[in-house]
């Protein structure tokens, strides 16, 4: 997979730190620890495993959050061509 990182990593652990990922409609998401990653805008959840990576497609005012600093939050872009 090749992705473009768009701005640097950021953690959300817990509700009280939910964010946008700076209004990103596409997320790389790492996870170094077992977690539970939270969509606050729609209620969804999802577990994510340790070690484990993904990309989530969310709308842009989306909030999201996981449940512990272990898990880290990029805007990426995927490179056309």
């Amino acid at each position: 997979m090749e992705i473009r990182p768009l701005a640097a990593k950021v953690t959300a652990n817990g509700a009280g730190n939910k964010t946008t990922v700076g209004n990103a409609q596409t997320v790389y998401i790492c996870a170094t620890a077992d977690d539970l990653i939270t969509n606050v805008t729609t209620g969804f959840t999802f577990q994510m495993h340790e070690n484990q990576a993904i990309v989530l497609q969310k709308d842009k005012l989306d909030e999201v959050h996981a449940g512990t600093a272990t898990t880290h939050f990029t805007k990426i872009a995927y490179p056309r061509g």
